[in-house]
């Protein structure tokens, strides 16, 4: 079966973590600068521990905290996380606001938009993805799919064997991994992202 031929009911276990729960993205890898991807506030925050991980190894000099108020009006993905960031000892000046993406291709595009923005973005060669195993594999394929080809993008994330056991007794993750499989479907469909078989 091929991505573009994958239905959520139609997946066996082994394939749903083939797709999506791939634990070589806990392997860190050291970037000019971090795409942290934003979510739900509760769930922002969980991405942004991972992102301060791979800071405090030595992963990058610089995050860029991506998200706009879409969950909660009151509040950006980007400020929830800058302030969970920050109290987990990331330092204010390796935080780099982007408060404008509603979604995966909203991040890539505005968040090399707000590099754009700081200075000469043919300096950057290389750009670490953050985000939650289940996400990863549509984030990467999108941030290959929008971001300059000079740039090397590979993913970082934690916990993923613990999300590939938990998914199914998890609601939020369960209804995360039905809509990447879908997402993932489309994208295949139209061509954007390889029709790799699963």
């Amino acid at each position: 079966m091929r991505i573009s031929e994958a239905y959520f009911e139609q997946l066996t276990d082994a394939q749903i973590k083939a797709l999506l729960f791939d634990e070589s993205n806990e392997v860190l890898r050291h970037a000019d600068y971090a795409f942290l991807l934003g979510t739900e506030p509760t769930y922002a925050c969980v991405r942004a521990e991972i992102a301060a991980s791979y800071y405090l190894r030595g992963g990058t000099a610089r995050i860029v905290a991506s998200g706009a108020a879409v969950s909660d009006p009151t509040q950006t993905e980007c400020a929830v996380m800058r302030q969970r960031l920050l109290a987990l000892g990331v330092p204010a000046d390796a935080v780099v606001d982007e408060p404008h993406a509603r979604d995966t291709v909203g991040n890539m595009i505005c968040s090399f938009g707000a590099i754009y923005a700081r200075g000469n973005v043919t300096d950057v060669k290389s750009v670490a993805v953050i985000t939650e195993p289940f996400h990863m594999r549509r984030s990467l394929a999108l941030a290959k799919l929008f971001l300059p080809h000079y740039i090397q993008v590979f993913g970082y994330t934690e916990h993923t064997a613990e999300q590939c056991l938990g998914w199914r007794t998890d609601a939020r993750l369960e209804r995360s991994v039905r809509n990447e499989i879908a997402l993932l479907r489309s994208l295949a469909q139209q061509h954007l992202i390889d029709d790799m078989e699963i």
